[in-house]
């Protein structure tokens, strides 16, 4: 019995008393196992692995080269189709645009009364100084009411269509001339696009720019024009040869009186003031005895429009 305790006592390095008996006072404790500590400071991070390439399916290569190559091939046959609608010498036209625009902001910033502008934006473009090229709202209604007189374009439409393209009524070409727009809003300021455009525009008769035209129709530098004279050339800017006041002295007036109320409608003038020129005699510059000492009152002067008063506003269609 004391050698099975004192081979224990050996073992476990515990002490263990007797008493004068040799009796065991107490067991010894039993031996405890401590927790593993791992020394942080040895440890190494595991080494990463190398990147596995991805799995190569053989099936989806064909597929995405396909696609790339018809979105590649629809990308070169419009880019090929717009150049063919463009003239030839369009980098010539273009570069030559841009120049003009800068001698014609000079020009008219010293020339053109306000008004002037204000009846031209009225009657052509409302949303001028809103839009970014093309008016989607003119645009939609002109397709809506599907009118066979065309419709929709803006001012910029207008002027890029009178330096690069032609008068034909296709599809293809109305799509051109959005882009075109698109692209000479980005590079001109509103300011100049229209100074440009009333530059360019044609008036008939074979008048082109407001300077012209001032001194064909009433003699006169544009800044001399009244608000009357240039409500009646902003009027017939959409046909200038069917609606002259030369030819056809009814339909001047009436595109007289739609710009005006195009003004009233868009904010550049009051209906009182638009009544009061509404009733002020425009003496045209014309040329030949049979035309001499001739006015626009005179000419004007039918049984429905014969006193000018607010009576005109019933019988002229406003659009």
């Amino acid at each position: 019995m004391s050698l099975l305790y004192s081979h224990h006592i050996i073992l476990s390095n515990n002490p263990i008393r007797f008493n004068n008996n040799n009796k065991l006072l107490f067991y010894p404790k039993p031996i405890s196992q401590k927790p593993y500590k791992p020394n942080l400071c040895s440890l190494r991070p595991p080494s990463p692995r190398p990147p596995q390439s991805p799995s190569f399916k053989p099936h989806n290569f064909p597929f995405k080269t396909l696609i790339s190559f018809l979105f590649f091939s629809i990308f070169i046959s419009l880019r090929l189709f717009f150049l063919s609608l463009l003239p030839p010498d369009f980098p010539q036209r273009w570069h030559y645009l841009i120049a003009f625009s800068a001698d014609a902001e000079s020009v008219a910033a010293a020339h053109l009364p306000s008004h002037l502008w204000q009846a031209v934006v009225a009657s052509e473009d409302r949303r001028f100084f809103q839009h970014c090229g093309i008016d989607p709202v003119g645009l939609s209604r002109a397709v809506l009411s599907l009118s066979a007189g065309g419709g929709g374009s803006t001012i910029t439409q207008q002027l890029v269509k009178n330096v690069f393209l032609n008068s034909e009524r296709k599809f293809s070409r109305k799509v051109v001339e959005m882009v075109l727009a698109l692209m000479l809003e980005r590079k001109l300021s509103k300011w100049k696009i229209l100074c440009s455009y009333l530059s360019m525009i044609y008036w008939g008769h074979g008048v082109y720019g407001i300077e012209a035209a001032s001194a064909f129709y009433f003699g006169k530098q544009p800044s001399l024009l009244s608000l009357a004279e240039s409500a009646l050339l902003a009027g017939i800017i959409p046909s200038p040869e069917r609606l002259s006041p030369l030819r056809e002295p009814s339909r001047g007036r009436i595109s007289q009186i739609r710009a005006l109320r195009r003004m009233v409608k868009a904010g550049f003038l009051d209906i009182e003031t638009a009544l009061v020129v509404m009733d002020q005699p425009l003496r045209l510059r014309v040329d030949g005895p049979e035309h001499a000492n001739l006015s626009m009152r005179s000419l004007y002067s039918w049984k429905d429009c014969v006193t000018l008063n607010r009576k005109v506003l019933s019988v002229v269609p406003w659009q």
